[in-house]
């Protein structure tokens, strides 16, 4: 209705230009919006009321998800209030808590309303598995049978410092990829983590990290042959351990980088090859990508400079590759431990363009005796075909001259004539085309 404000009541949105409600907005309902721009000196006066109405609904609304405490969590204080995400169309949300998924037994089933989060009336017990049922609702119904989500409180207590499973203090020749894994404390909401390099106060590969409340957890790569000494302190709201001892252990040497690939598609070598391939070749076992480089001769990138393709085994040029070229390739693999080593080169050889010769007249003969007829060769541009420039060459191969497109040439070489017998022609169009044949001159 107009000025309850019960959807969004003199909402700040700052200076945004749009505003999405929170919980969505029903099928088949009449809104009044009203937008009242502020600045330092007040609000705007007298701001028109907007009225709209949805149209009809698409079924009872989806699923919710668990906003806090997070699905799969543990830790969590018995007095904590329960929220989710919004669902678009919902009117409300039916909540319950049960201490298996078959029961409501903490908190029978209740209306909340149109809300994302709610307060317990009481704490939960101490140390319990919690299921979480949240169904949202509108005028068209419920969806059945979403899934319990669950979470597990604390005792009344902080954590205590807990025990390294992998690695444990002392171990040598630890992977430098490992993955870290410890026993859990059910008192903990979750973990920090510290690891020193090669003495206790030494440069920090994590530093008091926050790495969540799971029992495992992947710090980044460690250097190879070297110490570290890493701490785990688990925390719930009730606080943290003083202090937990550090544990220590050695790495091992790092893995080889990753072998060379191999070109499967064009083949080392091919002719022929369309301008508008593509790139295929092997996978290769641990590679974390690999570095793509194309060019036009050994040791160019014109086409491609190293370019990062990611874990991709194919690759496709985003412009047709130069007619009638040798293309050279390089591609180099790579992992955390470095790039493949003396990878070959491989190279193909594109199409040559072919000259689309068509509503072309190219003079095959002429006759400069000054008579009138065919005294000058001239290659003239088509509708079709734009030349650019044409050249005439003795039979072998010296240039003899060179022609706009329409320019006559009247059979002299330097102002001298020159003898009768056929030459060869090259039109060059300015579609990178070009075309080749011989002419006869005859006095």
């Amino acid at each position: 209705m107009p000025g309850t404000g019960d959807v969004a009541d003199r909402l700040d949105t700052g200076n945004a230009l749009n505003f999405l409600p929170p919980s969505g907005l029903l099928p088949e309902t009449s809104y009044y919006l009203t937008i009242t721009p502020a600045n330092n000196s007040g609000d705007a006066i007298g701001c028109p009321t907007t009225q709209f109405t949805t149209g009809p609904g698409g079924g009872p609304p989806g699923c919710v998800t668990l906003l806090y405490p997070e699905n799969g969590s543990y830790g969590i204080a018995p007095d904590t209030d329960i929220s989710w995400y919004p669902q678009s169309g919902a009117a409300g949300y039916l909540l319950s808590l049960g201490t298996s998924s078959s029961t409501a037994d903490l908190l029978p089933e209740q209306d909340v309303g149109n809300v994302t989060s709610f307060s317990l009336a009481s704490p939960l017990p101490f140390l319990q598995q919690v299921f979480v049922r949240i169904t949202p609702y509108n005028q068209e119904g419920e969806l059945a049978n979403c899934s319990a989500r669950i979470f597990r409180t604390r005792g009344n207590r902080a954590p205590l410092c807990t025990e390294f499973i992998d690695p444990q203090d002392g171990a040598q020749f630890v992977s430098v990829t490992a993955n870290v894994t410890w026993i859990r404390d059910f008192n903990a909401a979750g973990y920090r983590m510290t690891i020193e390099e090669r003495a206790p106060g030494g440069t920090r590969l994590l530093d008091d990290e926050d790495i969540g409340n799971g029992t495992n957890f992947k710090p980044p790569n460690f250097k190879p042959n070297t110490t570290y000494y890493m701490t785990l302190v688990p925390y719930n709201d009730l606080g943290a351990p003083q202090t937990c001892p550090a544990i220590s252990f050695t790495t091992g040497n790092a893995p080889d980088p990753p072998g060379c690939t191999m070109l499967l598609l064009p083949g080392d070598g091919d002719m022929e090859v369309a301008t508008d391939t593509g790139l295929m070749w092997e996978t290769v076992s641990g590679a974390r990508g690999y570095l793509l480089s194309a060019g036009t001769a050994p040791g160019n990138r014109d086409l491609v400079n190293r370019q990062d393709v990611g874990l991709s085994t194919s690759y496709t040029f985003p412009d047709n590759l130069p007619a009638g070229q040798g293309i050279y390739i390089k591609i180099i693999p790579y992992s955390n431990w470095g790039e493949a080593e003396n990878c070959p080169l491989w190279s193909f050889t594109t199409k040559k363009p072919v000259f689309p010769a068509v509503n072309m007249a190219i003079p095959r003969f002429f006759t400069p005796n000054n008579d009138g007829y065919n005294d000058t060769w001239v290659v003239e541009s088509t509708p079709e075909i734009a030349v650019s420039q044409v050249f005439v060459f003795d039979r072998y191969g010296k240039l003899l001259k060179q022609l706009k497109p329409g320019q006559a040439w009247d059979g002299n070489f330097r102002g001298h004539p020159l003898a009768s017998d056929s030459y060869w022609y090259r039109i060059d169009t300015a579609d990178g085309h070009s075309l080749t044949g011989f002419l006869l001159l005859k006095r």
